[in-house]
């Protein structure tokens, strides 16, 4: 009897990924490809979904077949996620009209849903869909579309939002999970788990939109055309997948009510799994990738685009001497900041560099270094970023409390995760204990066990917490979190004072 092996591949903000693994979880190969985010005007951020994510993912499966050997028959079924709510109008034949307008960062959609929220009434939209209307809602982006560029939305046969690019180039099916489909708001009716037929006709025809599905189903197999592009046998069987963050909640065990989990990329996204929705929450709600469950989700902006940011534009040496010698510019930057207190003597940032999303919802905030004087180095600035974002963490998580029950420990993952000293901040500012797995492979781990689910291979949800193994816990510093108290206070008063001026151009 031959053996069978999972495929999962996940498309980031800044990377692709994917992972090829046994059914016990063994990884037997990791590949990665990058790819840039594209920003033609402010505010805008979008992706090539050919270029960037089909590309990635042909090149991917090559790479993960030749490294391994294995006869591609032998892939019992694939799963994918990809960055959320990225929204990419295609033809009939599934190709792209338009490069993908990605999540929260991308902005435009403003003036939109301005617009919904005052036909609709925000407190319907709540109603029907369990969350507001934010930059992260696709409705939004469809309509900006059909607003901005009618000649693009004419020839839309299809709307395909998150990894359902992906699934529909691989089996020509038109899919979106449930957790996925509660960031389509105001399209999406949460409560019967399908598009809602009098908020849909705000957006657009029905007809467009694809199909919801369950994170686990088998929602076709691979035609012969993808095939050929990819490697992959003809037939074999794909399932629902999700989008980055919920995939990688799953890679690393947040899979029961109560289960927290950070993940700290390029931005910060949040899911805490709950048994039943909060209606009253300030956060957003969604289906979880186990229908039984439900979730409460948030994000973040930005945060490690921002410590890309000051390493780019404060730290071009250390950035030219890891391409000639191999250093790390970043353990560099943590180096400059070993012997700075907390409060980095007074300089608080406000990462709102791209608006920010939670806790504040406010996609015209802007970004701002306060307190700098002559006394102040580039470590102060980098070490206040680490800091903002911390704050930043900490607002979130009042949130969260006050939309259920305490949060003591968190799950940590991504790559925000390799710095132990950024962790360490973290919890001396939020005053929870991180735990950080062992292996943090992401969301295209997550991606591999949805198949193994799909397939049969994997029985329980259970036993994914089997697989899982703690590498390092970061215990809150009693001392720090009493002194970053005053901090924190700071940071919540910059914004409120400031927040009229940063609307006024």
């Amino acid at each position: 009897m031959n053996k069978k092996y999972l495929l999962g591949i996940d498309v980031g903000t800044y990377e692709s990924k994917g992972v090829l693994c046994d059914a016990d979880g063994k990884i037997l190969n990791i590949q990665t490809s990058p790819h840039l985010v594209k920003m033609p005007k402010p505010g805008w951020a979008e992706h090539d979904p050919m270029g960037d994510w089909w590309a990635d993912f042909c090149s991917i499966t090559k790479g993960l077949l030749k490294n391994t050997g294995i006869n591609p028959r032998n892939i019992a079924a694939i799963g994918c996620s990809a960055i959320s709510t990225a929204l990419v109008p295609v033809d009939k034949n599934c190709n792209p009209l338009r490069n993908a307008i990605l999540y929260g960062i991308d902005i435009r959609s403003v003036p939109q849903i301005k617009k919904l929220n005052s036909i609709i009434g925000e407190k319907r939209i709540k109603e029907i869909c369990g969350n507001p209307l934010t930059v992260d809602s696709s409705g939004p982006k469809i309509l900006w579309i059909k607003q901005n560029e009618p000649e693009i939305y004419e020839k839309a046969a299809h709307f395909t939002m998150t990894q359902g690019f992906l699934v529909a180039r691989l089996t020509g099916e038109y899919i979106l999970d449930k957790y996925s489909a509660s960031g389509a708001g105001p399209m999406y009716n949460r409560g019967m788990g399908t598009w809602d037929d009098s908020l849909t006709a705000y957006i657009t025809e029905k007809e467009r939109l694809p199909r919801i599905v369950d994170s686990t189903e088998i929602v076709g197999f691979v035609t012969a055309d993808a095939a050929k592009e990819t490697g992959l046998a003809e037939g074999t069987p794909v399932v629902g997948g999700s989008t980055d963050a919920s995939a990688e909640a799953v890679s690393v065990g947040v899979v029961e009510s109560g289960d927290f989990m950070i993940m700290y990329g390029s931005t910060v996204y949040m899911i805490k799994v709950t048994n039943e929705p909060q209606q009253n929450s300030n956060v957003w709600n969604a289906t979880y990738v186990f229908p039984e469950l439900s979730s409460l989700v948030g994000g973040m902006a930005t945060t490690g685009s921002l410590t890309r940011w000051v390493r780019d534009n404060f730290a071009k040496e250390l950035v030219e001497k890891e391409q000639s010698c191999g250093s790390n510019a970043y353990t560099a930057l943590f180096a400059e900041i070993e012997n700075i207190d907390p409060g980095s003597d007074g300089v608080i940032v406000l990462p709102y560099f791209s608006g920010e999303r939670l806790p504040i919802n406010d996609p015209g905030a802007k970004g701002i270094i306060f307190g700098l004087n002559l006394t102040h180095t580039r470590g102060h600035i980098f070490k206040a970023v680490l800091e903002g974002v911390g704050y930043g963490i900490d607002q979130c998580l009042e949130l969260f409390r006050k939309a259920g029950d305490p949060i003591n420990q968190i799950t940590a993952v991504g790559g925000g995760t390799k710095s132990l000293g950024w962790m360490q901040i973290i919890s001396d500012i939020t005053g929870c204990v991180q735990s950080i797995p062992e292996t943090t492979v992401g969301a295209a781990y997550g991606d591999a066990i949805f198949a193994g689910l799909g397939a049969g291979l994997i029985k329980s949800r259970k036993d994914i917490k089997e697989w899982i193994k703690e590498r390092y816990v970061t215990v809150p510093d009693v001392r720090k979190y009493e002194i970053y108290r005053g901090y924190k206070e700071r940071y919540a008063q910059i914004y409120s004072s400031t927040k009229d001026i940063m609307h006024s151009y």
